[in-house]
């Protein structure tokens, strides 16, 4: 608790006879003389009479303006019409009084939600800590149901639809607060009902613009329904200061002015900046259209347009409000340009066996990561049906170059998470590589024991699952030139010359 004796002993003087004085809710400055005498007096004496708690009911009394610097909502409680919403930064301005810092440490909120003069719904919630600096309130407030009035169906559908659309949106927050005053040894106070009613702006989602094609997962053909589906991790940039947690969105998908497929995104939750998230995209290759934003791929980038339309999300009252959302998604030539967003391997080396004479495996031991922009993922195969994998030689010599040095064999099976990493070993087949001349291998020895590796590029199309969604995809590239990050250097050691045994002299 803060104060100046000095202010209130001069306060006092003026205390009682300010108490007492009648209200004028009209006139501002003769209602804040009074809430700042009740507050010295209040500090002198712990006394509130009912005149003071009137003086600060009023909406313009001790609260001037509130700022919501960050708010938090989920759509996917069961009621579409009671959604929650916190916190972690409201900022409320106050009645100046000089030398007082109000002892305030907790409060909690009554809040009623205005949108171009319709009452939308309200917010009642916990107690929360809170503090004061000069005239200036902070606090926070956790999840906390937005109960939207049954006559308000339509204005709140039209709220989300401004904040989806809109750079920003003013809304009014009236209402009244609660506050716990702290005085030390004598213990707490509560005053009830402070009133406000103030506009607050929130940084709107300017409809999402900004989505950024990142890295191709994989492309799976469905030839029975005419059908392709894109998967894709598309960078989400959301300028506003709101988090939302969404749900299942869908967005109609058109290229060129024509209608392509459905691109959704499941689980969407929106943060403040950047969001990576997983986009499938199901292409109807039947159409004409969808046909030729593929064979345009061929050749140069093409768009899609991702807009929101009466599917978008299963939400009766978010529904509505998405229809406003508007994208442009630039697809690269070829689908090119694809980043991971870290490398998905290093670390590797090779170990001739005593039995790769008589079995020809090796062990390969390596380092690997989720490159799927923290999404986890499961390697369940190294080599998936109909796939030839393997590690060929480059960098060396143009006589050795494109060696086989070894082929997997599906004996890498790993689980890791979007951030972490695993080192495995696991056996590969060199009968490939052994099965080449002698005097190729021998000049492949000599430059590993100079160089203490093997400079290698990896044709590899893996199975796995991203993200622990139960889909097993069998066509992901973990190729070097997939992945976009080139070649890598195998270790060998000593062990690496006994390879000359399994080739014939």
């Amino acid at each position: 608790m803060k104060f100046s004796f000095k202010a209130l002993s001069i306060g006092a003087a003026i205390a009682s006879l300010a108490v007492a004085a009648p209200i004028e809710v009209a006139k501002r400055d003769a209602n804040s003389d009074r809430i700042a005498a009740c507050f010295i007096n209040l500090l002198l004496t712990r006394s509130w009479p009912g005149t003071c708690q009137a003086a600060v009911a009023v909406p313009l009394g001790l609260i001037k303006t509130i700022t919501i610097n960050q708010m938090s909502m989920d759509f996917t409680p069961a009621d579409p019409w009671a959604p929650t919403t916190s916190s972690n930064s409201v900022v409320a301005t106050m009645l100046s009084i000089p030398g007082i810092t109000l002892p305030i440490d907790s409060i909690r909120q009554h809040i009623i939600l205005t949108d171009n003069g319709v009452q939308i719904g309200n917010i009642e919630t916990p107690w929360s800590a809170a503090s004061v600096n000069g005239g200036t309130l902070t606090s926070s407030f956790p999840s906390s149901t937005l109960a939207v009035f049954p006559t308000s169906h339509k204005a709140f559908s039209n709220f989300i639809g401004s904040l989806s659309a809109a750079k920003t949106k003013t809304v009014t927050l009236q209402g009244a607060v609660d506050a716990k005053l702290n005085f030390g040894i004598f213990g707490h106070l509560t005053i009830p009902g402070i009133g406000f009613k103030t506009d607050t702006v929130f940084q709107g989602l300017n409809g999402l613009t900004e989505i950024k094609y990142l890295y191709l997962i994989d492309n799976n053909y469905d030839f029975a329904n005419n059908k392709m589906t894109m998967t894709t991790i598309v960078n989400i940039k959301n300028p506003s200061n709101l988090s939302l947690k969404l749900g299942d969105v869908n967005f109609s998908t058109s290229s060129a002015g024509e209608y392509v497929g459905i691109s959704t995104i499941k689980n969407l939750n929106l943060v403040p900046g950047d969001n990576y998230v997983i986009s499938g995209t199901v292409l109807e290759i039947g159409r004409d259209a969808a046909f030729k934003f593929l064979n345009s791929l061929e050749t140069a980038d093409g768009t899609l347009v991702m807009s929101g339309f009466n599917a978008t999300s299963s939400d009766e009252a978010l529904n509505a409000g998405l229809g406003a959302l508007k994208s442009n998604l630039v697809v690269p030539k070829q689908f090119q340009g694809s980043t991971v967003s870290q490398p998905p391997y290093k670390n590797w080396s090779l170990k001739v066996l005593p039995t790769t004479k008589t079995d020809g495996l090796v062990d390969i031991t390596a380092t690997f990561a989720s490159p799927y922009y923290g999404y986890p993922f499961e390697m369940t195969s190294d080599e998936p049906a109909d796939k030839d994998n393997y590690a060929f030689v480059k960098g060396v010599s143009n006589d050795v170059d494109q060696l086989r040095l070894f082929e997997f064999r599906n004996t890498l099976h790993f689980k890791v998470s979007g951030t972490g990493s695993t080192t495995v070993t696991f056996k590969a087949n060199i009968i490939g590589f052994v099965q080449r001349d002698r005097t190729r291998v021998e000049q492949l020895v000599k430059y590993a024991a100079a160089n203490g590796g093997i400079p290698v590029d990896f044709w590899w199309v893996a199975g796995g699952i991203v993200n622990n969604d139960g889909l097993q995809r069998s066509e992901l590239d973990w190729g070097t030139s997939g992945t976009g990050l080139g070649g890598v250097k195998i270790a060998t050691g000593a062990d690496f010359a006994s390879i000359l045994d399994s080739v014939p002299a």
